[in-house]
């Protein structure tokens, strides 16, 4: 779904520029704006599965420096990759004001929850239903009321502490509460696929609305701090995870192990093969139809395939250190 934004984004910016039909911008908007569950998913995934671990400050440590280490990797890859590809120069110093390469922005946001997390284990599962609840209610309150306010260009300059000042805390917590509280809702499948649709409907026919009306593609309710997003979001997770011991076939799960291994690497590296779309296939050139399917198809199978052979030879590399070191 993150290629599937990137690639589409990249449609839905040529409109007013002259370069994509009035048909190919819608559908692109259909895609773009159905794929933004992809990051909000991705720090509830984040919640559910370490907010309820034990504390451990030493792990946590080794998380942390991880996390670090991949960034500072792949700023340097990108690095070169822009010098010797894009032909644009980055200058190193400005690493904590703005990323390498815009989607690296994640890893950023996800080594400052790690940071915190020991704090933010030992808060929630201390908590009970009823205030994990209250916390849930805010969240979504605070979000909806500063989202309206910064639309209207009236920035909340004193937020509430944890529930109004950073969206992604909300989100990463989010994945614990619906593990929580799923099992005490009434909330059924069908209700829940109505809800999110209806949520992403409204945004897209907004956003086409605003679009035609300015002349240019208007991106504001894409962002991942609009609260329709985040119900949109909030309920399809909660529905795979109160529907996580439906059966699967083993090539089913064979499949999705496989491409969960590598979903972070595809995340990492699939702007290289983006890159290459932009420069080398002039996308915006044949139809959202045809292009929108075809250069996610090259961007995504790219990704994976430098993913499964990244990690061979890191596996090579960590084996041969270790021959090394007897």
């Amino acid at each position: 779904m993150v290629v599937c934004i990137h690639v589409s984004n990249y449609y839905s910016r040529g409109y007013g520029l002259g370069e994509v039909s009035h048909a190919s911008y819608e559908f692109s908007l259909l895609i773009n704006g159905v794929s933004r569950l992809a990051v909000p998913i991705f720090f509830m995934i984040s919640g559910y599965l370490l907010l309820g671990e034990p504390v451990l400050v030493k792990k946590n440590t080794r998380r942390v420096w991880n996390m670090l280490l991949t960034l500072l990797l792949w700023s340097g890859i990108y690095l070169v990759w822009n010098y010797f590809y894009r032909d644009r120069v980055y200058d190193f110093r400005l690493l904590l004001e703005e990323p390498v390469k815009k989607h690296l922005w994640y890893l950023y946001v996800l080594l400052g929850l790690y940071i915190v997390l020991p704090f933010l284990q030992t808060m929630f599962q201390n908590m009970q239903e009823s205030l994990l609840c209250q916390f849930a209610c805010l969240w979504f309150f605070f979000l909806a009321v500063e989202y309206v306010l910064a639309l209207c260009k009236l920035d909340v300059t004193y937020p509430v502490p944890l529930v109004g000042t950073f969206c992604y805390v909300g989100y990463f917590a989010l994945g614990y509460v619906i593990k929580c509280m799923k099992l005490h809702s009434l909330l059924t499948s069908r209700l829940c696929y109505v809800g999110a649709g209806v949520a992403l409907a409204v945004t897209i026919v907004l956003t086409y609305a605003l679009t035609v009306t300015r002349g240019e593609h208007y991106e504001k309710l894409f962002e991942y701090r609009n609260p329709l997003i985040a119900v949109a979001a909030g309920l399809i997770f909660y529905d795979v995870l109160k529907n996580e011991h439906r059966p699967y076939a083993e090539k089913t799960k064979r499949v999705l192990q496989f491409l969960a291994k590598h979903s972070f690497t595809i995340y990492l590296c699939h702007i290289l093969f983006l890159d290459i779309v932009k420069l080398e296939f002039l996308p915006r050139s044949i139809s959202a139809f045809v292009g929108i399917p075809l250069y996610c198809g090259f961007v995504f199978g790219g990704a994976l395939l430098f993913s499964v052979v990244w990690k061979c030879v890191v596996e090579k590399g960590k084996k041969f250190v270790e021959i090394k070191s007897q």
